[in-house]
This record gives structure tokens, C-alpha cells and sequence, in this order.
């Protein structure tokens, strides 16, 4: 017999809502996040794993710090924390 408790959903490390059991995921920095929300935080194109970088420092700004994790695509990643901030307040308009 099984007395192991049952699996637990995760909660998505970008938008904070509950992860399906089986739904499609990207697993990143030992955190889960849903497919869909896992995309650049200026362009909004897929992000694949090992090919994209997070901005922890930018996202204690008081502009984004409800937002969640930032991620950016390799198109993205290199711009400084200015260009992006740019990008990103011109995005929410």
C-alpha cells in the first residue's frame, strides 16, 4: 500500500495561480511556472529554457514589484535595466 500523500499542485512563479496536475509547464530555477505565462516580459514570445535571463533587480522597482518575476528573451537580456524599464512602462500604456 501507497501511504504517500497525494501530489500537490504548484503555483505558477509568474502569475501565482494554481498549476494543474499534467498541465505543460517550464521549470526554471527550481520553480514552475504555466507554458503560457513563461514568455518575455517585453516581447511576449515563447522563452525557452537556457536561452533567456531573469532581472531580479528590476523587479524590486515599485513600477513592477507586483508583476512577479521578469523574464527576458536573448533579444532582451543584454538591454541595461534603463532601456528595459523604457520598453516595459511604454508596454503598459
Amino acid at each position: 500500500m501507497d501511504f504517500s500523500p497525494p501530489p500537490r499542485c504548484k503555483s505558477c512563479m509568474i502569475c501565482k495561480k494554481e498549476i494543474p496536475l499534467g498541465a505543460p509547464t517550464a521549470e526554471v530555477q527550481k520553480q514552475s511556472a504555466h507554458k503560457e505565462c513563461f514568455k518575455c516580459s517585453i516581447c511576449d514570445c515563447e522563452l525557452i529554457q537556457g536561452q533567456c535571463s531573469q532581472d531580479i533587480a528590476l523587479a524590486k522597482t515599485d513600477f513592477l514589484r507586483s508583476r512577479g518575476p521578469l523574464w527576458f528573451c536573448r533579444n532582451h537580456m543584454m538591454l541595461g535595466a534603463g532601456e528595459k524599464m523604457e520598453l516595459l512602462k511604454k508596454k503598459t500604456k
